[in-house]
């Protein structure tokens, strides 16, 4: 985790030089990027129901929409940096185009920036599949999905925007 004193969020190319797609979405929000950051960390699935239903869906069950979307997130991955104010970087690592993540190919690597500046609430997600069959079956897998999870996304998005745009 980086300190908070020192700020500044590591840039993606630092954990993910290298991948194969990519996704990026933002919103515009009136708040500053500390306001912005905690909104987006305390962003609850009651407040995107449509994310709820994707991952019951998905199979994930009710496990997965326990408390806030990050904290979902951090417990399905690893967290790479974390600058309060700013923003968090998780790392997810699987066989995504399979419904239970098991098999034998190699595992492709998700890396997620949520991230806050004054002005404007953004995410990126990048996509590491590290063998050519894997990735074909990634990419067809992505075709389906891909829209879904840019849904998930913009939809926390925007309940992080209503959380922050808040008057107190």
């Amino acid at each position: 985790m980086a300190d908070a004193g020192a700020g500044r969020l590591k840039a993606l190319d630092t954990f993910l030089p290298s991948y194969e797609f990519i996704a990026r979405y933002s919103v515009a929000v009136d708040a500053e990027a500390g306001e912005a950051d905690r909104a987006l960390r305390a962003v609850t699935f009651r407040e995107v129901p449509v994310v709820r239903a994707l991952l019951f869906l998905r199979g994930l069950g009710s496990a997965a929409v326990e408390g806030s979307v990050l904290a979902a997130m951090r417990r399905r991955g690893t967290v790479l940096d974390d600058v309060p104010g700013e923003g968090v970087v998780l790392e997810i690592r699987g066989r995504f185009w399979r419904l239970r993540g098991d098999g034998g190919e190699p595992e492709a690597t998700a890396v997620v920036d949520f991230r806050a500046v004054d002005g404007a609430l953004t995410t990126e997600t990048r996509v590491h599949v590290p063998d050519d069959a894997s990735r074909r079956r990634f990419a067809r897998y992505w075709r389906i999905v891909g829209p879904f999870s840019g849904v998930t996304r913009k939809h926390v998005l925007r309940a992080a925007k209503r959380r922050a745009e808040r008057p107190a």
